[in-house]
């Protein structure tokens, strides 16, 4: 069967169509990541020592940015690495992927607050927890995808279960790391 071939019950949508969307959605987000690099203003536009201290001075925004580049980057490959396996999008994954994207799109927010307040227990929160939301809504959409029949036959139930288990480590890593910031910001 062709992927996103609509004979399928559970097809929605065109599984190659969908690839397009989530591919840029990423490119965006990436791109994104890099507005809020700033050129700083210097009073003496040739002093090295001037322009040095100031770029020491947006290192969080920086370190957020490469950060978050390397996340985001991680999340799309880790979403190719199993879209590959999709033989169609059914409703339930269509659902899944959107809440997926709408973490993706919504990262650069989280980049932005996190190199602007890096020491800040917000800010980090919400960065950690949109990568949890990413994480779940990934995990589920990979279990719902086998319960519908869509995943390719031909991945073997260990390397499928491998992935699943790599999915949830990872969702509940970052679930608990949510959940001790949380508490800890509720303690301030």
């Amino acid at each position: 069967m062709e992927s996103g071939n609509s004979e399928h019950s559970g097809y929605v949508i065109n599984k190659t169509r969908l690839e397009f969307v989530v591919d840029g959605i990423f490119a965006i987000a990436m791109t994104l990541l890099v507005l809020e690099l700033k050129i700083p203003d210097l009073d003496n536009r040739d002093s090295v020592h001037e322009l040095l201290n100031a770029l020491v001075n947006h290192f969080p925004t920086f370190a957020s940015y490469l950060l978050s580049f390397l996340v985001l980057g991680m999340l799309w490959y880790r979403n190719n690495s199993y879209y590959r396996h999709f033989l169609f999008i059914s409703k339930g994954m269509l659902v899944s992927q959107l809440l997926q994207l709408s973490v993706a799109a919504f990262f650069p927010f989280a980049a932005s607050l996190m190199g602007r307040y890096p020491t800040n227990e917000l800010s980090f929160l919400i960065y950690v927890g949109c990568i949890t939301v990413y994480l779940w809504s990934s995990f589920i959409n990979w279990v719902w995808a086998k319960h519908v029949g869509a995943i390719d036959t031909q991945l073997s139930r260990q390397k499928y279960v491998r992935h699943r288990n790599r999915q949830l480590i990872g969702s509940i890593i970052f679930s608990l790391l949510f959940a001790i910031y949380l508490v800890t910001l509720s303690a301030n």
